[in-house]
């Protein structure tokens, strides 16, 4: 980062110091800031780049603290299948991207959600089939726990009537028994496995582009989930090549845990741009793919959902990485899933006590388990985004159990650690659009109009800090998430005062206008 120095005058800043939450002033140096105070009580230094905010609001900068940062980059480059209005639509989207994809080729997209379209119901095969009836196709559900593929797809991956289901996935399949076209979870890795791997230049490539639009948005730290071999390798690439200028808390994918206790990783390796965090376990699948463990099963269903694997594997699991010096980072949405998550971290609390244990999600909740993740010091990593995107999801398929579902007030009451992210590329990465939904508990149109289920909705400050020192202390990332001499020099600059407005719905109208990590512009203000 920038060696010289940069002083920051004239700004509204929100420092997210309790005692001192308010100035006007900062100095960054050598990448950190040395003073922090009002307009006058601090000099800029003689070689001193002097950036005047022109009164607007200043912020820590935000960390994402659920996203998966290859994976954005890669749907940045895929089918883009996002509210689309019928299945349709979706397949007229494969169809220009097979018209320029070489024949065999594999093509890639993401983002297709079955609740958006008529009747709610999942598509199959044969409607691929019918545009792309050579090249392999592999769409990832918005949630990222199943996938839509073609013929071609199944084919490379040798999976048929006769294919066994694998622990913790499905395979939809006809009346014939024929698979449908639908993988769940587990079995999804039965086409990924076939697939072709990226390349290293295609995967810094990827990142690089999900760095930049981190950027854009404010983003200056990101915990990347479910890392593996290859996307690590290519953030150390990034990092050693001074190309890495976002902060990255990388949380390795639990499928290679042998390896990484086998080579020593352990939380807190790294510097200051690229750590490692922990692992990233999964309890259950998701509310849109219909595989979040439930108690009591989805309304109008017999189903209940299911463990992604057997539980008493999954704490042999954990208790192996905290033994090794690797933090938990649990992915839980069911309420049965987050009520055994926290069960089993309760039973392994004398191992490694000194670790942070988080739970991922931790979606729909029974009230008694709210409580449990202060009392249990477990950070709540939620992403406020899912709460207005999936509410209309929630109701249908969790009817009055949708009550204790991204209940943010409660958990905050309650003493929870909370952490914000976006679990991108599920949905966006902007932090603006989820601090709305978390302060207003409406999606961007206004609705509903009182809110969806109101009373857990949090206030301003509350959810900026929950995407800044939040975040930070659920990384034990010391040194971010606030303005203050010895932190590191990240910050954003918008273009609206959050606090300011007297219309909450007006935090949609807010942009980035400056992001700065170290003391270096990484986006706006011709940086």
């Amino acid at each position: 980062m920038s060696e010289r120095s940069l002083y920051l005058r004239n700004a509204r800043i929100w420092t997210g110091v309790v005692t001192a939450p308010w100035a006007e002033t900062a100095l960054i140096r050598d990448g950190r800031f040395v003073a922090v105070g009002r307009d006058g009580s601090i000099g800029a230094a003689t070689d001193s780049t002097t950036l005047d905010a022109g009164g607007r609001l200043v912020l820590p900068g935000f960390t994402d603290a659920h996203a998966h940062l290859l994976g954005t980059g890669a749907a940045m480059a895929g089918v883009q299948l996002k509210r689309t209005a019928n299945v349709d639509e979706a397949v007229q989207r494969v169809a220009e991207r097979v018209a320029r994809t070489p024949a065999g080729g594999w093509v890639r997209g993401a983002g297709w959600d079955q609740n958006d379209w008529p009747g709610a119901r999942f598509p199959d095969r044969q409607a691929l089939d019918a545009v792309a009836p050579q090249n392999p196709v592999v769409l990832a559900h918005t949630s990222g726990h199943c996938s839509w593929v073609n013929s071609a797809a199944l084919r490379a991956a040798g999976i048929g009537a006769g294919t066994g289901t694998p622990y913790g996935g499905a395979i939809d399949r006809d009346g014939d028994g024929e698979p449908t076209g639908i993988l769940r979870d587990a079995a999804m890795r039965l086409v990924t496995d076939a697939a072709p791997n990226p390349t290293s230049a295609e995967r810094i490539a990827a990142l690089e582009e999900a760095i930049g639009h981190a950027h854009s948005l404010g983003v200056t730290g990101v915990h990347a989930m479910d890392a593996g071999r290859g996307e690590l390798q290519a953030l150390y690439a990034l990092r050693d090549g001074a190309r890495l200028r976002l902060r990255v808390h990388a949380y390795l994918s639990a499928t290679r845990l042998d390896e990484w206790i086998e080579r020593g990783v352990a939380t807190g390796d790294g510097d200051e741009m690229l750590r490692i965090g922990g692992v990233k376990f999964f309890a259950d699948g998701a509310l849109g793919s219909l595989t979040a463990w439930m108690f009591e099963p989805y309304e109008g269903s017999v189903d209940a959902g299911f463990p992604l694997q057997p539980p008493e594997e999954l704490e042999r699991d954990v208790r192996r990485a905290l033994e090794h010096g690797l933090a938990p980072a649990i992915h839980a949405i069911g309420d049965r899933a987050n009520a055994e998550v926290l069960d089993m971290i309760e039973r392994l609390g004398e191992v490694a006590p000194d670790l942070p244990r988080r739970i991922e999600h931790a979606q729909v909740l029974r009230d008694a388990d709210v409580a449990r993740f202060a009392a249990l010091c477990v950070a709540a990593s939620v992403q406020p985004i899912h709460a207005t995107q999936d509410m209309a999801k929630v109701e249908r398929w969790w009817g009055a159990r949708g009550r204790g579902a991204y209940a943010f007030r409660s958990l905050a009451a309650a003493g929870a650690p909370l952490a914000f992210g976006s679990d991108s590329p599920v949905e966006t990465m902007d932090p603006l659009a989820g601090i709305h939904a978390a302060v207003t508990r409406q999606d961007a149109t206004g609705q509903p109009a009182e809110g969806w289920h109101a009373d857990e909705r949090i206030t301003p400050e509350a959810a900026v800090g929950a995407y800044t020192w939040g975040a930070a202390q659920a990384a034990r990332a010391e040194g971010t998430g606030r303005i203050a001499a010895g932190c590191h020099g990240d910050f954003v600059m918008l273009t609206h005062d959050l606090f300011a407005e007297s219309d909450p719905m007006r935090i949609l109208d807010a942009r980035v206008a400056l992001t700065v990590v170290g003391g270096e512009i990484v986006y706006g203000g011709g940086g």
